[in-house]
């Protein structure tokens, strides 16, 4: 769907909602407004054939069409959301609706002060004909249109495994293993470090994580960091810390400078053997900073940069491996691992427009995935595959520039290596209008379509799915991404071409201009990369006065004058630790904001002003903390808050409560995150319409205010999702009674007295998500088999606290017809048990967790039956709690010894 399609199925409701009898409108402008309707209706099909077809396949004046669609239809939009902002408050729609439109449109310069409605809809409906005449002219209607993208394909989460089945590696992995251990026992530091140098899309960083994960057991630490094309060293250098120790460095102050950060790594990396990844180093400087931290490597510690850039890998001072395109054979054989469960699949009537898909992928691995993946979801019919190769673009042959293989990619205000949270990416989605209810499914929500997007994205390999901090409770989903610098460049491209948004760099350069447009558009969404371009001047306030969207990376000092953005649905500041309540006190004048996202926020209070964003539906200040302190600090709410009433998303910290607020009247709250205090628990108990709860306790007073949350529960019929966490305080036991019988995700990281009484299929039917805490030592073969029969569990975690030294009993896994017949992730932490897989345990399962906190002896995991998992992919074994390096050096050593004889059917990771 177009940028301009999608602008359409936002504005063509709000003309129908302006009919209704709540406007009072009269008879006349009624038939006006529906002409309009049905004015820009007739316009869509159009604009659907144009998304259709390639951008570089579309003539000029189609282009220009399409961009003044999407510009009339923006100014459309703008005016009637402000006119019925103005309508809702008691203001006549007759006489009101001129003045705002010259407030918010500069498209009706010739209309004077005392016209009515029915003139302003003329000039609107006149605008529209202007742009229909121009569409005929053109002849739109006659585009060949492409057929539409069929439904994600089934098997694109079994395409996404394969990733992992990595092609034409082996011979590079080899080459630079030789290198680097060649020189082992040297003690020159040229042989500590070896550049892998390629162009993007080529897998540097696929190589790089190979070997880091096949190396690493060989050294006493190990570490892998991104640089990318304007690193922040600072965050690098904590990262670092993190990896190396993340419960000595957990609570990294935020005052420390480079060189206290600098110091802690080298004494940390001192007198001991690191392996460690620098990948995607674009500059040589930032490697002359980061090598300041490494570059007393002793003791065979070895060194992996990434980079494209030639100067900075030979200014590494170490080997050069130059990455090379993968050999016919090697593109074919990754190709057809995307879709076919092997070549021999293939039919012989795709075999000639496969070789001449691959020549224009120039054996570049992410674009050859990318197209593949393109392709698993279109019919195995060689015309269609045909379509698909007509529309990549020529020129590729010859030529390996990653700048024209970008058009392979074509299926936004993010910065490069940015972490990019899924729930902030799909309301920001969801708030501009991206995601309809026009194809909607029934009983399907919008949130529901948003993730299916996401995932196809992931299916796809156009973004890259990460751990996030703001999920360190792993549940077996993707909480975040990132996106590839060669994906974030095409995305630049085809911004720039539909005047989609515009980015800031931090020294103010402009990513990817505007090409094709003949005159200069207002700017609708805005982002700012570390940049501190100034907004004063009336010329750069015209500039964002239709301003939609405003994303700013980096800390804020200050923010451009709210006064300038009359219009703006979406404000997103990343770090505004530096903002006091005096810079939030404008944000009363945005009127149409529906998304407020405002990262480490520092003020105490929220200003008394916040109850004047009447159409605000989600409140983000996660993580505000202040520096220097690991808890987040309290957050005053004025009463006027309780004026959000269409709020249907609240994330937050520790909150207070002004008296006489009431939290719980605020009847559209769906979503609630934020921390227990006796004053919200006693809110949140009103909130019947509540779909997910996540409460963090962190007060003396936790097993109090569980209890009350234990009340509270029956009340909540509707709620899907629960999660109860402990923070910062002393770990307390508590007995459970019931959970909602329509949960389908339960996190209980509180610890249990005793197995839940509530576990039993039939009251959990719906449950796919549990993760809990056991205060005691073992878990009965009858209890084991009550989770065993939950119907639609996907993901368990068992976490036993109680500390013993020795294994006590081993938990024997049966096979059954209604054993663990949805789960695809286990969990196991314990002190005192071990599982036994027996055949046919498990048929589904795709990856194993074990943590082991106890003192092993030689046989203590001969039967754990991993070879019965057939269909496991992943294997994690976390060796921990000894405190003397003995100790867990020879508990890892038991481990190897009973998997010696293990198939290696599935990645084996031992930690």
């Amino acid at each position: 769907m177009s940028i301009a399609t999608g602008a359409m199925n936002t504005l063509l409701p709000k003309l129908g909602q302006l009919l209704v009898d709540e406007y009072k409108l009269q008879k006349g402008v009624k038939a006006e407004i529906k002409e309009l309707e049905e004015e820009l209706t007739s316009m869509t099909p159009a604009l659907r054939k144009v998304a259709m077809i390639p951008a570089d396949q579309l003539d000029e004046q189609v282009k220009i069409w399409a961009s003044d669609v999407r510009e009339l239809s923006y100014n459309i939009e703008d005016a009637v959301d402000t006119f019925m902002l103005k309508s809702s408050k008691g203001h006549r729609p007759s006489t009101s609706f001129k003045g705002f439109i010259d407030r918010t449109t500069n498209l009706f310069n010739k209309a004077k002060t005392n016209h009515q409605i029915h003139g302003v809809i003329k000039d609107i409906m006149d605008q529209v004909k202007k742009v229909s005449e121009r569409r005929d002219r053109c002849r739109v209607d006659d585009i060949a249109a492409r057929p539409a993208v069929v439904d994600v394909d089934p098997r694109l989460e079994a395409m996404y495994r394969k990733v992992t089945e990595l092609v034409g590696i082996s011979g590079p992995k080899n080459e630079v293993t030789k290198r680097l251990l060649e020189h082992n026992g040297s003690s020159t530091k040229q042989s500590n470090v070896i550049s892998i140098l390629g162009f993007g899309g080529l897998g540097k960083t696929t190589l790089a994580n190979s070997l880091l994960q096949e190396l690493k057991a060989k050294f006493d630490c190990h570490f892998f960091v991104s640089v990318s094309l304007n690193p922040d060293i600072n965050k690098i250098f904590k990262n670092i810390l993190l990896q190396l120790d993340d419960k000595k460095y957990a609570h990294i102050d935020e005052s420390w400078e480079m060189k206290q950060l600098i110091d802690n790594i080298r004494d940390f990396l001192k007198n001991r053997r690191f392996l460690c990844v620098i990948d995607d180093v674009w500059k040589e400087s930032a490697w002359e900073t980061i090598k300041l931290v490494v570059q007393d490597a002793e003791l065979g510690s070895k060194i992996i940069v990434t980079t494209r850039n030639k100067v900075a890998a030979e200014r590494a001072s170490g080997g050069v491996y130059e990455m090379k395109p993968l050999s016919d054979d090697d593109s074919r054989n990754l190709f057809y691992k995307r879709i076919f469960d092997s070549k021999d699949d293939c039919p012989a009537d795709l075999h000639a427009v496969t070789d001449k898909i691959l020549k224009k992928c120039g054996g570049v691995p992410l674009a050859i995935i990318t197209t593949a993946c393109l392709l698993a979801s279109k019919p195995r019919h060689s015309q269609e595959w045909a379509k698909v190769n007509k529309s990549i673009s020529s020129g590729l042959e010859n030529n390996l520039d990653v700048g024209k293989m970008r058009k392979i990619l074509s299926l936004r205000k993010y910065p490069e290596d940015e972490l990019i949270s899924k729930d902030v990416l799909i309301w920001s989605w969801l708030t501009e209008g991206f995601i309809t209810d026009e194809t909607r499914p029934t009983r399907t929500s919008l949130q529901e379509i948003g993730e299916s997007y996401f995932s196809e994205l992931i299916n796809r390999s156009l973004i890259q799915p990460m751990d996030s901090p703001l999920y360190d409770l792993e549940d077996g989903k993707v909480h975040a991404c990132k996106v590839h610098d060669m994906v974030l460049e095409l995305i630049n491209q085809l911004s720039a071409e539909e005047d989609f948004a515009t980015t800031y760099l931090s020294d103010g350069q402009q990513v990817d201009k505007r090409t094709f447009t003949t005159q200069k558009k207002k700017i609708r969404r805005l982002s700012l990369h570390n940049n501190n371009k100034s907004y004063d001047s009336p010329e750069a306030r015209e500039e964002l006065s239709k301003l939609r969207s405003l994303a700013i990376f980096g800390k804020v000092d200050a923010i451009p004058p709210m006064s300038s953005f009359h219009v703006l649905r979406v404000l997103q500041l990343e770090d505004c630790s530096r903002l006091d309540k005096n810079h939030l006190n404008d944000l009363s004048k945005l009127r149409l904001l529906n998304f407020l996202r405002m990262g480490h926020c520092s003020a105490s209070e929220l200003p008394e002003s916040i109850g004047k964003l009447v159409s605000l539906e989600t409140l983000d200040i996660r993580s505000a903390r202040k520096p220097g302190i690991e808890k987040s600090h309290e957050v005053l709410f004025p009463l006027s808050f309780a004026k959000l009433r269409k709020l249907v998303r609240l994330f937050a910290g520790r909150v207070k409560l002004a008296q006489g607020l009431m939290l719980g009247d605020m009847k559209s709250l769906q979503e609630l995150v934020v921390e227990a205090t006796p004053e919200v628990i006693n809110e949140i108990g009103s909130l019947k319409e509540l779909r997910t709860l996540k409460i963090t306790f962190s007060t003396i007073k936790t097993l109090e205010l569980v209890e009350c949350i234990h009340m509270l529960l029956p009340r909540f019929s509707n709620l899907q999702d629960l999660e109860m966490t402990l923070a910062y305080v002393p770990h307390v036991t508590f007995d459970m009674p019931q959970i909602p019988s329509g949960l389908q995700r339960f996190v209980c990281h509180l610890d249990m007295k005793a197995f839940p009484s509530w576990i039993n299929p039939s009251m959990l039917s719906s449950l796919t998500t549990l993760s809990i805490w056991l205060g005691f030592e073992f878990l009965q073969p009858h209890q084991f088999d009550q989770l065993a029969e939950l119907p639609s569990l996907r993901f368990l975690r068992l976490d036993f606290l109680a500390r013993l030294h020795q294994l006590q009993k081993k938990l024997t896994v049966h096979r059954g017809a209604c054993a663990f017949r949805s789960l695809k992730h286990f969990h196991f932490y314990s002190g005192s048990m071990v599982p036994s897989f027996q055949p046919g345990a498990m048929p589904h399962l795709e990856r194993l967790c074990l943590e082991i906190r106890s003192q092993l002896v030689r046989g203590d995991l001969n039967d754990l039956g991993l070879e019965n998992l057939h269909s496991l992919q992943h294997v994690t074994i976390y060796v921990s709690h000894f405190r003397d390096w003995p100790e867990r050096t020879e508990a890892k050593a038991v481990v190897r010894e009973a998997l010696k004889d293990y198939p290696n059917q599935a990645v084996l990771e031992l930690l």
